[in-house]
């Protein structure tokens, strides 16, 4: 059931093809009453995006995202989520050569929330797992990656363009339009990224 939902979300933000989903839902070592509402839980939530295109300014770009969920017990109807994101993005610029501009971004995010029991029956036709930890954890991924994609577009990548702009000089005009161009190939990439996300949602 987790698996089916995870993926269609997949397919809202990333597309249908060149993006594969995967869930992984442990118990943890101190929880005797199993993935259910009052025990604890962990899980990882995984996305891997690839991009491929014939003339445009990227040959190869891809986008990996990790979230590991730590879900607390629930006690007087709240539970406690702890969720660690890491993103991986690799793109290689169209135009031959070996150049391949890559990086990396983790944030970590905690939040209680509130949890309405579930029946036994409806927590075994969800798998083992209460309907309302899907949504809690559903809503704080999607915000925090959607957070981490403006970030690494405004901040980081507009961050090396300044650096770079201030480090090469009108002496090395070749040099400077080179990196230059990388890190536009960058802003570009992840900006295609997020408008296709934002499409896909109207589509449906």
């Amino acid at each position: 059931f987790e698996s089916r939902i995870w993926d269609v979300y997949r397919e809202l933000y990333y597309g249908k093809t060149g993006s594969v989903s995967s869930v992984y839902l442990w118990e943890k070592d101190n929880n005797k009453d199993g993935r259910n509402a009052t025990g604890g839980f962990a899980g990882c939530f995984l996305i891997k995006n690839t991009l491929k295109q014939d003339g445009g300014s990227i040959a190869l770009g891809e986008w990996s995202s990790i979230h590991v969920v730590d879900v607390g017990a629930v006690k007087e109807g709240k539970c406690v989520y702890n969720i660690t994101t890491t993103v991986l993005l690799s793109l290689e610029p169209s135009g031959g050569g070996s150049s391949t501009i890559s990086g990396s971004l983790s944030r970590q995010n905690k939040r209680e929330c509130s949890v309405s029991l579930a029946s036994r029956d409806e927590i075994n036709t969800t798998g083992g797992i209460d309907t309302s930890h899907i949504v809690n954890i559903g809503k704080m991924i999607e915000e925090v990656e959607s957070n981490m994609r403006s970030e690494m577009d405004s901040l980081y990548i507009q961050k090396t363009r300044n650096v770079v702009d201030m480090m090469w000089t009108d002496e090395r005009p070749n040099v400077s339009t080179e990196w230059q161009e990388h890190t536009k190939t960058l802003n570009e990439a992840v900006f295609a990224m997020s408008m296709k996300g934002k499409g896909n949602l109207t589509d449906k």
